[in-house]
């Protein structure tokens, strides 16, 4: 019994300088290989996103000095233009011009029947007359009263009239003076009544006041018109619209930035995509010589030779100006601007591939570029179109044609 006791303690002995290593081998791994998984695990997700940095365009910021063409919306407008209203009342006899004919300084638009002022002239007439027989019956009785002031001078003189009687005769003279200047008053007023009426008369003939072309008729044979106004049933419209087109007149607003170098005289070109490949040479006519508060522009005139009628009034047009640059300006695309609640960037990356989002001031779109006027110095590589997950410090691959 002893020796099997003696036996089993050593088969003990011997499994237990066994299993020591075994478990401390378990625990060792039991601790280092999750670690060491993670570790492995981590290197290689590390190792894919290296490998799937996004890749995005740059284009480099171009810093501009000096000059520049200014492109800008413009409208054209006719040199002048009018409203033709009759200046008396009657009927539409004739009318004859329409929409489209050209016409010149004078010639006579339309004809009106105006019976009540051609009535009113006959009565007029008729008081003249009356005025002048008034006039002239003062005038003899004038004479009569000097002829017998006279006479009693001369009885006076013998005694044979009272100085009472004389001085009767005399008054009468100054009584029958101021009759007839009444009188040649009243003709100078009658006159007056008759050359208004005469020429009321007149505007029955309604005449271009210049040279241009017929763009509406609101009118038609019978047609009731009102002395000052419009067709008594056209609603307020006129009789007529006359525009002059040579030369036509462009509008355009020029921004603050811009406003100063823009001169009169400065030649400038106004192209229209209804006469595609044609440029129409014009000058600066006028400016405002005031800045707008609410667009902050300058409202400037443009006349443009139009002998043969190409442009028309109410076109939109682009208008090139050649103006200076007041301050060094950097050009991006439009789509590299970032503007969200941050306020206005531009996306760049650097030597190493980082993004880095740059504050900048914002001038002239044209809306293909974009005027940067602080923020960037030119030569920078800006994203052109940076997408809603750029970041600052976010690594990415630069290429210039994706």
């Amino acid at each position: 019994m002893s020796a099997i006791r003696t036996r089993l303690h050593r088969v003990e002995a011997h499994w237990h300088w066994i299993l020591v290593p075994v478990v401390l081998l378990v625990l060792f791994l039991v601790g280092y290989w999750p670690r060491h998984a993670a570790r492995q695990k981590l290197a290689t997700q590390a190792s894919t996103a290296e490998q799937s940095v996004p890749r995005v365009k740059v284009v480099p910021a171009v810093a501009a000095e000096g000059g520049r063409s200014l492109v800008l919306p413009g409208t054209l407008a006719a040199e002048r233009q009018a409203l033709v209203n009759a200046r008396a009342t009657g009927y539409v006899r004739r009318w004859l011009v329409d929409i489209g004919d050209r016409v010149r300084a004078g010639d006579v638009l339309a004809e009106l029947e105006t019976p009540e002022l051609d009535q009113q002239l006959a009565q007029a007439r008729s008081a003249l007359r009356q005025k002048k027989a008034a006039f002239a019956q003062a005038i003899a009785n004038l004479d009569y009263a000097k002829v017998t002031a006279t006479r009693e001078d001369a009885l006076l003189a013998e005694s044979l009239s009272s100085k009472q009687t004389n001085d009767q005769a005399h008054s009468q003279v100054k009584v029958w003076e101021a009759n007839v200047a009444a009188a040649r008053a009243d003709i100078a007023a009658a006159q007056a009544t008759v050359g208004q009426l005469v020429q009321l008369v007149s505007f029955g003939r309604v005449v271009a006041p210049f040279d241009g072309r017929i763009t509406q008729r609101n009118i038609d044979v019978g047609t009731l018109v009102n002395a000052g106004g419009a067709p008594a049933a056209a609603n307020a419209q006129p009789l007529f619209r006359i525009e002059a087109n040579d030369p036509i007149r462009v509008f355009v607003q020029v921004p603050q930035a811009f406003a100063l170098s823009v001169k009169d005289g400065q030649t400038a070109s106004v192209s229209v995509r209804q006469v595609p490949g044609r440029a129409f040479e014009g000058r600066v006519t006028r400016t405002a010589g005031t800045i707008d508060p609410t667009s902050r522009t300058l409202r400037v005139e443009i006349d443009v030779p139009n002998p043969k009628g190409e442009l028309l009034p109410g076109m939109f047009a682009d208008v090139t100006i050649e103006v200076a640059v007041a301050h060094r300006v950097v050009r991006v695309p439009s789509s590299a601007v970032i503007t969200d609640a941050r306020g206005v960037h531009v996306a760049t990356v650097d030597a190493s591939g980082r993004v880095h989002l740059v504050a900048v001031v914002r001038g002239l779109d044209n809306g293909n570029e974009i005027d940067v006027i602080e923020g960037l110095n030119g030569g920078e590589k800006v994203i052109a179109t940076p997408g809603g997950d750029v970041a600052e410090g976010m690594r990415v691959e630069a290429v210039t044609n994706p």
